[in-house]
């Protein structure tokens, strides 16, 4: 939900900074016209056959709290235009080729709506969330926010996905964990942590993969 890993003073450090514009990822997101280097963990998680995360051409995906919509531009190309890519978050993005995009709460009533529209019947295949708190810089708080967060994915997941369908979102290792894992693989049967190359050493935050919905 156009949500950001780096608070607003962090982000105005000039050793973040520094760190930033000498990552080898945001060079080559920038070299290639990539919306942001979050782009490429996604699509090592996807290009590697040992997760086992594999998107058909006519597949149906959601995208939540899409911007600034670089897992959307990619999720577009594996569908191809048989398939159906919905991003949606509460900040306005520009458009994106293959992509409907909503500007709206995914859990309000509005956006629910929305989404029923944009899906016109079909059947989620996979939901997707790289979505992450505006950090305090409290541990703790930052964390419950992050788990928040994983919840109201989850609850998302349940209510849209297929059965057999896969769920994929970021969370960070730390209190209330290893509860929502415990309640994740109850609606999965296969759960695993991925932390892709791309995605920086000194960051705690690493993706859930939840393989085969049921109910």
């Amino acid at each position: 939900m156009g949500m950001s890993s780096k608070s607003k003073s962090d982000r105005k450090t000039s050793a973040w900074f520094q760190r930033h514009a000498n990552d080898p990822h945001v060079k080559q997101a920038q070299r290639e016209g990539k919306r942001s280097r979050a782009a490429f963990k996604l699509t090592e998680i996807l290009d590697n056959e040992k997760h086992g995360l594999k998107i058909k051409r006519n597949s149906v995906v959601i995208d939540l709290g899409c911007a600034p919509g670089s897992w959307s531009v990619e999720l577009a190309k594996y569908v191809g235009r048989e398939g159906l890519v919905i991003g949606i978050d509460l900040l306005p993005l520009n458009p994106i080729n293959g992509v409907t995009l909503i500007q709206a709460d995914f859990d309000s009533p509005a956006g629910q709506k929305a989404l029923a529209e944009a899906l016109k019947g079909r059947a989620v295949d996979l939901v997707v969330s790289d979505m992450a708190p505006e950090m305090s810089g409290n541990k703790l708080v930052d964390q419950m926010r992050m788990i928040g967060l994983n919840e109201m994915t989850l609850h998302f997941a349940r209510q849209y996905l297929r059965p057999d369908g896969d769920l994929l979102m970021k969370t960070f290792m730390g209190e209330g964990y290893d509860g929502f894992r415990r309640d994740l693989g109850t609606s999965f049967k296969k759960i695993k942590n991925i932390k892709p190359a791309a995605s920086r050493k000194t960051s705690s935050e690493f993706f859930l993969l939840g393989k085969t919905f049921h109910q």
